[in-house]
């Protein structure tokens, strides 16, 4: 589980004091991450290029950027493993032949911090890497909403947002795959060479039409349940959806984050849940 941090600083929890802080000025790392059962806090930050001399500088590059954030609870820091990788691409002529990936990833150590408030982190964590992931998938106010549980710092606020989620959820298609008792609803949409279809119900017919065109489409969706304990703050209910919904599957596969990339065609439909 992921969220971009790009230019800006994030809340993960602004009732609760839970922020990702910029240290210095400069570029951001590309990630703040956690393993899909809550644990293990990880920022990272990759790099690539062409030096003859190898990836050293730009592995230096990459580890400035992963040391510009803290993870803080009411500011006190959190423990995170700071990862940068560099890797030097080999080139078939007119440069280095060969290729080297490079990393450094020390544990920071941090301050101990109350259970509940590590819950909330990565609760905090999961609702932003949910939202996304959904947004560009046609479910906008629904990602809107879960980013807005992430700084709302008024009780009362909170809980209608909260509602506000959760209605919103309730409102939202649910998909199942044709032919596959493992996997439960989707949200999520239909994505092709030209992009995601955003617009329409993509019926089962379509799919195969776009299939034959050459358009390779897939269904990219994240498990219902799961969107619904991340709104609920649940985390015992997070870890359990996790396992339960990354069961093997012949066509599609898990991001083991409670997320599927499924291709869809003649042999495997997407289909509205009944």
């Amino acid at each position: 589980m992921f969220a971009h941090l790009g230019s800006r600083v994030i809340d993960l929890d602004r009732r609760r004091k839970i922020k990702v802080k910029r240290l210095s000025r400069g570029d951001l790392p590309d990630w703040i991450a956690c393993a899909s059962d809550l644990s293990s806090l990880t920022v990272a930050e990759a790099k690539g290029c062409h030096d003859v001399g190898g990836p050293a500088k730009a592995l230096d590059r990459a580890w400035a950027q992963a040391k510009r954030i803290d993870v803080t609870v009411k500011d006190r820091k959190v423990s995170v493993k700071r990862i940068a990788i560099a890797t030097r691409w080999g080139m078939a002529a007119a440069g280095p032949s060969d290729a080297f990936l490079s990393a450094r990833d020390p544990v920071d150590e941090g301050d101990p911090i109350e259970p509940k408030d590590q819950d909330s982190l990565f609760i905090g964590l999961l609702r932003l890497h949910i939202a996304n992931l959904i947004k560009p998938l046609g479910h906008a106010e629904l990602a809107g909403a879960l980013q807005r549980l992430t700084h709302q710092p008024f009780p009362q606020r909170l809980q209608d947002d909260l509602g506000r989620a959760r209605a919103l959820l309730d409102a939202a298609p649910v998909r199942e795959v044709e032919k596959a008792t493992a996997l439960g609803g989707l949200i999520g949409g239909v994505v092709t060479r030209a992009g995601p279809i955003t617009e329409a119900d993509v019926a089962p017919a379509d799919q195969e039409a776009l299939a034959r065109l050459n358009l390779r489409p897939i269904f990219v969706g994240i498990d219902r349940d799961l969107i619904r304990a991340a709104i609920d703050a649940e985390p015992q209910a997070v870890r359990t959806r996790v396992v339960q919904a990354a069961r093997p599957d012949e066509f599609a596969r898990s991001d083991r984050a409670g997320g599927w990339i499924i291709p869809v065609g003649e042999e495997r439909r997407i289909k509205g849940s009944t």
